[in-house]
């Protein structure tokens, strides 16, 4: 009996397994974080609001206060993150491949950035539940930075560039 062969089938089969737990485990945390996020109200307890209100978000208080967390820093670009995170989930439980959970985070940031760029500078007059507006205080915070001159340079090319750095274009 070759132990080394038994060890290493063994080892690779519990690597597999752990892999596949935590596809489950990611595409779950997105499923919920969506629940959360489309149940959102503004009345519910959160920062600014006492506990003693009434909670209507289908996640109950942790659900409120995460999805208020949410919009309050990204603006409605938080929707894309749970969408994010189920499809890196099912990915990660088809390849058995944990850095694609990295990647995809990194890439989630780089999105981030551009779409709350192109909400502050091209959307921030219209409509919005949230305080912060469409973009959140990261999108108000990068509009103060050198990255609205940089735009105000070629502000045509700059839309197109945002639009098609970030997944925006299905909103």
């Amino acid at each position: 009996m070759n132990i080394k062969k038994t060890s290493d089938l063994l080892l690779n089969f519990a690597i597999k397994r752990l892999a596949e737990i935590f596809g489950i485990l990611v595409s779950l945390t997105g499923l919920m974080l969506f629940l959360s996020l489309i149940t959102y109200s503004p009345n519910d307890p959160n920062f600014i609001f006492p506990e003693n209100t009434k909670i209507e978000n289908l996640m109950g208080f942790q659900g409120s206060f995460i999805s208020d967390l949410f919009f309050q820093s990204v603006g409605i670009m938080a929707y894309l993150i749970p969408l994010t995170f189920l499809v890196t989930g099912i990915n990660i439980l088809r390849s058995k491949d944990f850095f694609l959970f990295i990647e995809n985070n990194f890439f989630t940031i780089l999105y981030l950035i551009s779409g709350t760029l192109f909400f502050i500078h091209f959307y921030s007059d219209t409509y919005s539940i949230f305080i912060n507006g469409k973009s959140g205080f990261v999108g108000q915070y990068l509009n103060q930075t050198f990255l609205k001159s940089l735009i105000l340079i070629n502000e045509q090319v700059f839309f197109y560039i945002l639009i098609l750095s970030s997944p925006v274009a299905v909103l």
